[in-house]
Parts: C-alpha cells; structure tokens; sequence
C-alpha cells in the first residue's frame, strides 16, 4: 500500500453530525479493500470532528477543516481536487458502506481503464440506522435500476434520464474523466446528477453491480422552506444543463418534460414563500416547456 498514490480516494464532505461520522468512518475503515485515502472535509471546523479523525492514529485518514463556510458543492469540490487518487469516491458524514463496497467496485475500475463509473444498488436506512426493505426496493425501481444487470450498461445515457446513479452514496469514478471546468457552485445539492452526466457525456463505458453494498440515511423531516427553495433551484440549474448538452439529445425529449417538471416545483417553492412574481414566471417557464417541439 502506497499512501502517497491510494487506489481510491474516499471523500467524506462533514459538517457537525459527529456521531453519525463515527459510524461512516468505521463503514471505511472496516472495507476488505484497504488501500484507500479518507479525506474528511469539515466544513463546520468544528472541534469535535477534529478529535474524532485524529482519535483513529490512521495514516489513511487525512482532516481538512475549511477556513470559511463553502457550501455543499464546493465543500465536495475541494474534497474532489485535493484527492491523490484519480479514483474518487463518495462517502457522506452520515451514510454507510458495507465491509465489501470497495471490493466489488475499485478492482472493476482498475482492469479497465476504459471505464468511468463503476455503481451498485443501495439499502436505505432510518436515523436510527436500521434497513428499511420496502423502500429500498421502491428506491431501486423508482430510478431504473430494477432493470440494471452486473457488467457494462447497454445504454448510458438512460441512466441520466431515470436518475439511475446513486453518485453521492454508492459509485467509484474516475476524476479524470470529468471536465471541472464545467463545475459550479450553482450545482448545490444536485451535484451528483451533475457529475453522473458528465461522467456518462464522456463516452466512457459505465459498470453495474446489482447489490445494496452501502446504506443511505434518511432523516425525519424535510428541511426549511428557504432550503427546499435553493433545492429546487439547483435541480433545475442541472437539468436545464443536461437538457442543452448535445450529447443527451437522444433523450432531449425527457429532460424536456423533467425542466417543465422541475420549474413547476420551484414556482411552487416561491408561492410557499409567497414570492408570487417569481412563483409566476416559474410556471410560466414550466408551460413553456412543455409545448416545446
């Protein structure tokens, strides 16, 4: 093992949730594939999660705390670049992996050069971490991946359409395979169907494995009405992206119906905050594209 050039470079974007860290942390450290960097990026500097990643004596664990606030795209984007690995995984504050995570994905990627995305299915999981079956299956056939079979995917670009790839939980990518460039702050939240379409718009090959080998945190509650609003913002700031990207032409006509979809939600996020002047001109934009040829 060579902890100057790691196979994969696990980022781990943090803020403030120590106890659940603890438990993402040992989901890593308890992988069958060692040879891996953890770069926790704290973006609260706060001094617990400090102690915490120093309480571990690993060399493989690196702390970065950031000086300012800077959001969740940026907070992954700094992850991102400062990775040694050219093999960039996804490992949030208060998800989990299950011990052969890395096992079944990174070996894939480092046999085929060829390849820029390697993904599995995932377990959903409640606050208190305990597997929650039926929605996990629900999950798995809301976005296409009840389809999926192990090895290459046929057809790519329709796993931009169902929303196939659980980028933020459950992939292994290749860095170089993105143009950075193209990222943004604006991504916000939604900067995993971004970086899905960047990556599947390199016309690398994508790899499947049909198993749930990480556990994704849902937690009561929906969040403030402000945070919903920027949510919605952001998803529709990537779809338009994707929908005016040459490359997804071929599915131009569901990313059409998606930017409709999506304007709609964030007029009504607007009407919430009875912002009526922009609540109408979302749905206007909404209307629009729903009666573009």
């Amino acid at each position: 093992m060579d902890y100057l050039s790691p196979a994969v470079s696990i980022i781990t974007p943090a803020y403030k949730r120590v106890d659940y860290l603890a438990e993402a942390i040992k989901s890593a450290l308890d992988q069958t594939f060692s040879d891996f960097e953890l770069v926790v990026c704290d973006d609260s500097a706060e001094p617990k999660i400090e102690a915490l990643c120093r309480s571990y004596e690993d060399p493989r664990i690196i702390y970065r705390a950031n000086e300012q606030r800077l959001g969740i795209a940026m907070n992954n984007y700094r992850g991102f670049q400062t990775a040694r690995s050219d093999l960039l995984t996804k490992l949030d504050d208060d998800d989990r992996w299950t011990p052969n995570f890395l096992e079944k994905l990174v070996p894939v990627m480092l046999s085929n050069s060829e390849i820029c995305l390697a993904f599995s299915d995932h377990w959903l999981i409640d606050s208190e971490g305990n597997r929650m079956l039926e929605a996990s299956e629900e999950q798995t056939t809301k976005f296409g991946r009840h389809f999926l079979n192990y090895g290459l995917v046929k057809q790519p670009k329709l796993l931009i359409s169902h929303k196939s790839i659980p980028l933020a939980s459950s992939a292994v990518f290749r860095k170089s395979a993105i143009d950075w460039s193209t990222y943004s702050e604006k991504v916000g939240g939604a900067y995993d169907l971004f970086l899905s379409s960047c990556l599947v718009s390199s016309g690398m090959e994508v790899f499947y494995v049909p198993e749930r080998l990480t556990e994704y945190r849902l937690h009561s509650g929906s969040g403030t009405s402000n945070r919903r609003l920027q949510n919605s913002l952001e998803t529709l700031w990537v779809s338009e992206k994707i929908y005016t990207n040459t490359y997804f032409q071929d599915i131009a006509s569901d990313y059409r119906n998606i930017c409709s979809y999506n304007s709609k939600i964030t007029g009504n996020a607007y009407l919430h905050e009875r912002q009526l002047i922009s609540a109408l001109l979302y749905y206007i934009q909404a209307i629009k594209y729903h009666f573009i040829a």
